[in-house]
């Protein structure tokens, strides 16, 4: 197993973004950030390849000393080892380093281990309870906390012992198990996330009936019978892994049992992972194009304000024709076309707004410049 070269590390990940590092290295993205963190290298921050593809000032940070850094060991991936790429590397994650340790020990069932308190409470819970319609025993008061086992009364005490060493062994391995308030449902939480488990008896169909109620309406009655065979199920109820009774009974596939627990609370970790990682794609598209809207925008600003300049100085050119016409028209007729004269005036004033109309010339200055005063006045009084 080798270690980490910081420097070549650090060169890479600001030359491409880090999905591309760590499809290199053979680890997720999120794998990627923490070796990063352990090893004190800056990484760039979110926008930062978008904004470098549109020509976005950027910064990359420099690469700091390291200060008491860990030695990190990494698994060469087949493509650095020239092996071929589609190979699949053996998953290195702590997650799963710690079910494979956990599987390798074969705990044993020990039926004289002393009951948990809740193990305990759901004893005196289910003798006090009423069997179902395929006899396994129900919590006979509504939103009582019970573990959640599913068996009948002849199996009670099997399925508590065997529920007692699952949770036994989970405590010894520093995981806490809980029962929901007020809900029949057990739940451990592994690697952050929380793991539901039953054990429940499998029944079978002993006999099916029709049973007339109204004259012309008939309802089906089924009879089950439970088999005795006990049934461990991890996750959720609409798609649980499930280890049973078979060749061996679920008493020797104790570990078999905590370690489905464990492999469902690594996929809890590896499908977060997925998740933050498609929001981060989600979040540089949005950001992509956020920045390609505002470029759009920026584009059209000034293609509008070509286009303004475009007509003010067709508009100015045109009104300099109209005073010219106007002057010529006006001195024909004998008018006073001076300075100091009213008509004289007049033109010069014309003058002056086909200059303010001119994108070429510098505005003169006008009392229409003042309008904004009007609102501020009206700012100050409000």
């Amino acid at each position: 197993m080798e270690t980490w070269d910081r420097e070549k590390l650090y060169a890479e990940v600001w030359a491409q973004p880090a999905t591309k590092v760590a499809e290199k290295y053979g680890i997720s993205s999120v794998a990627l950030g923490k070796v990063c963190e352990k090893l004190q290298i800056p990484t760039p921050p979110r926008g930062y390849w978008i904004k470098k593809e549109f020509g976005k000032p950027v910064k990359q940070l420099p690469l700091p000393p390291g200060k008491d850094l860990p030695v990190v060991h990494r698994v060469k991936f087949p493509s650095e080892r020239g092996t071929e790429k589609n190979v699949e590397e053996t998953p290195s994650d702590p997650e799963y380093l710690r079910i494979v340790e956990f599987e390798s020990r074969q705990i044993k069932f020990d039926p004289n281990t002393a009951w948990r308190p809740i193990v305990k409470s759901a004893e005196r819970i289910l003798k006090q309870a009423e069997p179902d319609n395929r006899g396994m025993l129900q919590p006979s008061r509504y939103g009582e906390s019970c573990l959640d086992v599913r068996v009948s009364r002849d199996n009670l005490k099997r399925a508590l012992n065997f529920i007692n060493a699952v949770i036994s062994t989970l405590d010894a391995e520093g995981i806490p198990v809980r029962i929901e308030s007020g809900r029949r449902e057990t739940s451990a939480e592994i690697f952050g996330h929380k793991i539901r488990f039953v054990l429940a008896e499998r029944s079978r169909v002993v006999s099916q009936r029709e049973i007339k109620e109204y004259s012309s309406w008939t309802r089906k009655v089924t009879e089950y019978q439970p088999t005795g065979v006990l049934e461990f199920r991890v996750g959720e109820y609409y798609s649980p892994e499930v280890i049973r009774d078979g060749k061996s009974r679920l008493e020797a596939q104790l570990s078999s049992c905590v370690a489905a627990l464990f492999r469902e609370g690594r996929e809890g970790v590896l499908n977060a992972k997925r998740i933050a990682e498609r929001e981060a794609v989600q979040a540089a598209e949005e950001l992509k194009r956020e920045i390609l809207e505002e470029q759009i925008n920026e584009e059209e600003r000034k293609v509008k304000e070509l286009f303004g300049w475009v007509r003010n100085w067709r508009r100015a050119q045109t009104t300099r024709e109209f005073i010219s016409a106007l002057e010529k028209v006006w001195g024909q007729a004998g008018f006073d076309l001076s300075p100091e004269a009213e008509k004289g005036k007049r033109i010069a004033w014309m003058k002056q707004q086909a200059d303010r109309l001119d994108p070429m010339l510098e505005s003169p200055p006008s009392i229409l410049d003042r309008k904004s005063d009007l609102n501020l006045r009206l700012d100050h009084w409000d």
